[in-house]
């Protein structure tokens, strides 16, 4: 920080990068400052929910739960096109197929 509000009557924020670079300024109000949001880590399929394929888009649907860095979720869905539905239906058979190996053959 180079100069505050306030100071020798600025109305901006005076910045420069730390260790050196152009200096940028920003209003005193912060209507430039967003909150950065936390990262979705992962999601999960939400427990007691069900997929859905609807016919006349066809799409399927899969209820999901977001999880973000901070701890936090946010349920949502995952909405498949016909395409992708069968991409995901040889993967995930990959998946289990590994997961059968994996046990010893045992299911």
């Amino acid at each position: 920080m180079v100069t505050l509000p306030g100071e020798d009557s600025a109305t901006t924020y005076h910045l420069r990068p730390p260790g050196g670079g152009p200096a940028w300024s920003a209003p005193a109000d912060g209507t430039t400052l967003r909150p950065v949001p936390a990262q979705i880590t992962h999601a999960t399929l939400m427990p007691g929910r069900d997929a859905v394929y609807d016919p006349r888009a066809r799409q399927g649907s899969v209820p999901v739960e977001f999880r973000f860095e901070d701890g936090s979720t946010y349920e949502g869905t995952l909405v498949l096109t016909s395409v992708e539905l069968e991409r995901l239906y040889a993967q995930t058979s990959r998946l289990l197929d590994a997961h059968e190996n994996a046990l010893g053959g045992a299911s």
